[in-house]
């Protein structure tokens, strides 16, 4: 069995776990077991099976096993526990990848290695004179290098599936020490939380919520984001572990803790890629409509001729709810901007920094950037370069404006160039840093919110290049494309209360486009104000965006009955009922905006498509004729002009229309076979023929043609077409291959 069987396997246990089918699941644990080849759990398993027979056995008959649902769930931990200790033991003997392959090194030296590395750690915590201890421990037979220490025991920290007492011990130890730096102790909060990612353990929850209660500056923030992380991927055993709810509730007892969580909530939506979920209207949800919707709208393009204001978008009304912090001032918001913006600035710009020797360790993408750090000493000042770099490494320790993994790449990169260049970035990046510091002092961003939220922003900008450009990123659970549902996550729910702060999420959520996360705290927060206008609308907004039209038609009519004559509303109403193909109900709507706003060219020329859905040519015909006037430039408004001309036996302005089309970029196959029944019912057969074999050749898909053609008939047999004649001509143009 492979590596991805064995994964399978894994996944069809825990999904037989999650949904109540323990006797299929323990026959897929059987099988697991036969992989790893430690036949023991064969035992464990027939004590499991015995116990759920009992559980069976006790559920149906006149004696109610009052401990049912307790043993049941131990029974269900137990066997998810089972699961990962074979499901780990399985790809740690079969996988080629390189996790793997430093996780079997590790274990091969483990007796000796993680013995000595854990000792070191140990002494580390408790003596005083840290840099003797860096200079001369020694591990194994040599000495070894701080980082290389610090690296072993990142590695033993993360790569280690379940600690024992010891290991506990250990970590407690440096998170309770008073010696040492807290950007050690923030290594170990990144090599537990990685750890966690990839293989469950309760004790490691406790020692991150460990880490967070001791509130050490740059420590505990590391410390929060990590449970956060976590709980997102193991939502489904938070019921399992009554611990880890005292904790969680212990958690947000504190009274700054929630609005903490928020923004690690916030930050963590920032940090994501938001197009997968900003794209779904166009390119998933839209198309799909479009398939249901009549095929005269594919052939006229009615909904794009006012393109770019597709959809009526959001109403001009709405303020700007969300923001970072409301009590900010206006420069330290335009700070905050600048960090977002500079984010993704960097992001591009560090990218292809990573290279160095230095981001080899997977350590180093997660260490903290500080002057004393020894890795940078070399780099401080270049053999054979004049130029000291201390002074700015000093100032960029201390701002928030880089993120602490592109700081190395820009003093690494910084080092490399030759010194008159250097100089010359030398004193941009000053200039830069100055105009920061002050922003930064003249803001108080020294406070504990303001330092936690750009702390939380630094730390997933360090884990967003990790996860995003280590050469071994697919060999991890990329954790930006887990999905935090504010009412399915129980760490969430359990953390967040307050309705101020759901809303601000909620309105957060909503102005990023993540509609399917804003929906349910909108309709949550609904039940508490059901006069709030807003809250109808953006409901209705996030059914619209999320493809749910009927229920968005209905929120934007309850909107309506609390605030009548709303010209968004009504168009909002009228665009959703064109998406039911309620295409009188959105006429009746679109009348209403028309008296409004009579020369709004997007309500005329929806008007008008209503009407020939409707097949009021005429009236269609002078709508749309309205719109030519005041909107000469648009091309596209040629189309229904020359259509509805067509329809109603006006030959040569169909024609002329139709012809203007084809001659600018607007036109395509579907004017061109509508320019063939023109000619053909102007008696011009030899040009129809030549339009038809030319729209035939744009379609490249015989049956789509056919299909268009033929939806066409019952118009061209009302323009006097014989019918006989019509299905010699397709057959005619299907001959000419």
């Amino acid at each position: 069995m492979d590596t991805k069987a064995v994964k399978e396997l894994y996944r069809q246990v825990s999904g037989n776990l999650h949904n109540r089918r323990f006797i299929d699941a323990i026959e897929n644990l059987r099988k697991l077991v036969s992989v790893s080849g430690k036949e023991y759990y064969n035992e464990r398993l027939d004590e499991a099976k015995l116990t759920y027979d009992n559980i069976l056995r006790h559920s149906f008959g006149e004696y109610k096993d009052p401990q049912r649902t307790s043993i049941y769930l131990y029974l269900k931990r137990s066997l998810l526990e089972m699961a990962d200790e074979l499901n780990e033991s399985s790809l740690t003997q079969l996988s080629a990848g390189n996790i793997y392959i430093l996780k079997r090194e590790l274990e091969r030296t483990k007796k000796t290695e993680h013995l000595d590395a854990m000792t070191f750690l140990d002494a580390l915590t408790l003596n005083q004179e840290l840099s003797d201890i860096l200079r001369d421990v020694s591990l194994e037979e040599g000495t070894i290098q701080p980082d290389e220490s610090l690296t072993r025991i990142f590695n033993i920290i993360w790569l280690t599936d379940k600690y024992t007492d010891h290991e506990n011990i250990l970590i407690q130890k440096v998170c309770d020490s008073d010696n040492l730096g807290w950007y050690y102790k923030s290594l170990v909060v990144s090599a537990l939380t990685l750890s966690l990612l990839r293989y469950f353990d309760a004790a490691k929850f406790g020692l991150l919520f460990r880490f967070i209660e001791t509130r050490e500056q740059y420590v505990w923030q590391r410390a929060l984001v990590g449970v956060f992380i976590n709980f997102i991927k193991y939502n489904d055993r938070f019921y399992l572990y009554p611990s880890l709810e005292e904790k969680t509730l212990e958690l947000a007892s504190n009274l700054d803790m929630e609005k903490n969580l928020e923004a690690v909530l916030i930050q963590f939506t920032k940090t994501k890629e938001t197009e997968s979920v900003s794209k779904q209207w166009q390119e998933e949800i839209l198309p799909s409509m479009m398939k249901l919707r009549p095929r005269i709208e594919e052939k006229l393009d009615l909904e794009n001729i006012f393109r770019d204001e597709f959809g009526e978008e959001r109403n001009p009304d709405w303020e700007t709810f969300f923001q970072d912090d409301p009590g900010l001032l206006d420069k330290l918001q335009k700070f905050t901007e600048m960090q977002m913006e500079g984010m993704d600035v960097f992001m591009s710009a560090f990218s292809q920094l990573k290279n160095y020797p230095f981001f080899q360790k997977i350590s180093n993408w997660f260490i903290p950037f500080y002057t004393s750090n020894p890795t940078l000493k070399p780099f401080l000042r270049s053999e054979g370069s004049q130029i000291d770099m201390t002074p700015l490494v000093e100032k960029l320790e201390t701002t928030f404006y880089m993120c602490n993994s592109d700081k190395y790449s820009f003093c690494i990169n910084l080092s490399l160039i030759p010194d008159q260049q250097k100089t010359m970035m030398l004193n941009m990046a000053q200039a830069e840093m100055d105009s920061v510091s002050e922003i930064e002092q003249a803001d108080s961003l020294i406070n504990g919110f303001a330092t936690s939220r750009n702390i939380f922003t630094q730390y997933f900008q360090d884990l967003y290049r990790f996860f995003k450009l280590h050469p071994w990123k697919n060999e991890f659970d990329d954790i930006f494309l887990f999905k935090p549902d504010l009412f399915t996550n129980e760490f969430i729910r359990n953390s967040i209360i307050n309705p101020g702060t759901k809303r601000n999420i909620a309105e957060f959520y909503f102005d990023k486009q993540f509609y399917p996360y804003a929906l349910p705290i909108f309709l949550e927060l609904l039940k508490r104000n059901k006069s709030n206008v807003e809250l109808f609308e953006k409901i209705a907004f996030c059914y619209e965006k999320t493809g749910d039209f009927q229920n968005a038609l209905d929120f934007y009519k309850k909107a309506e009955i609390i605030d009548t004559e709303r010209l968004w509303i009504i168009n909002k109403i009228a665009f959703c009922s064109k998406f039911l193909n309620r295409w009188n109900e959105a006429l009746t709507n679109y009348r209403l905006a028309e008296k409004l706003t009579p020369d709004d060219l997007k309500v005329l020329a929806n008007i008008g498509q209503c009407l020939i859905h409707l097949e009021q040519y005429d009236e269609a015909l002078s709508y749309y004729f309205k719109v030519e006037v005041l909107a000469p430039e648009n091309q596209k408004i040629r189309r229904p002009l020359a259509w509805c001309s067509f329809v109603l036996g006006k030959f040569d302005v169909a024609y002329d229309y139709f012809t203007r089309l084809l001659e600018g970029e607007s036109g395509n196959s579907f004017d061109l076979l509508n320019l063939g029944h023109v000619l053909w019912c102007m008696k011009k057969e030899v040009d129809a023929i030549a339009a038809y074999k030319r729209s035939l050749a744009g379609f490249k898909d015989y049956r789509k043609f056919e299909t268009a053609y033929l939806e066409d008939k019952k118009h061209l047999i009302a323009h006097q077409i014989d019918e006989f004649e019509i299905d010699l001509m397709m057959e005619y143009l299907k001959s000419l291959g």
